[in-house]
């Protein structure tokens, strides 16, 4: 049996095996295609609006010199980037550029309410990502002043 393309989209699956977290009206609404080599978000602007990987990759880079940049990480699906800007207005900190043909959602804080409420299996999703982050912020923190 086929799914029908407006039920089921597999470069939506962000990982989970068989199951529906994003439905294609929400990437019509939000998604966002990018080829490799594109950039994303660029340092030092500002931005209203949070991100979630669907398919492909992104590096996570800071600006070295003029034109030459230094990857801090690799983003792939189910993660998320941009929150920081969203929560505290703050210029984006990275530049996030595709490092492969990638499909995002772009969020703006007034979808977030939209979605939990139309979509609340994947608002857990948003959730978990979230988590994940702190989670890993901590790590990182401690690791640095664990070596003092």
């Amino acid at each position: 049996m086929t799914a029908k393309p407006e039920q089921d989209l597999d470069l939506l699956k962000l990982g989970f095996e068989g199951e529906q977290a994003i439905t294609a009206e929400l990437y019509r609404k939000h998604g966002r295609s990018y080829e490799a080599k594109q950039i994303v978000i660029r340092e030092g602007d500002f931005g209203r609006e949070v991100y979630l990987v669907i398919s492909g990759r992104v590096v996570v880079t800071e600006k070295v010199e003029r034109g030459s940049y230094k990857v801090l990480n690799s983003l792939g699906p189910g993660e998320i980037f941009g929150e920081m800007a969203l929560i505290e207005g703050a210029p984006r900190s990275a530049t996030l550029i595709a490092a492969a043909p990638t499909r995002l959602l772009a969020l703006q804080e007034k979808d977030f309410a939209t979605i939990f409420q139309s979509h609340p299996r994947w608002a857990f999703k948003i959730l978990g990502a979230l988590g994940r982050r702190i989670q890993t912020a901590f790590k990182v923190v401690e690791q640095h002043y664990g070596q003092r």
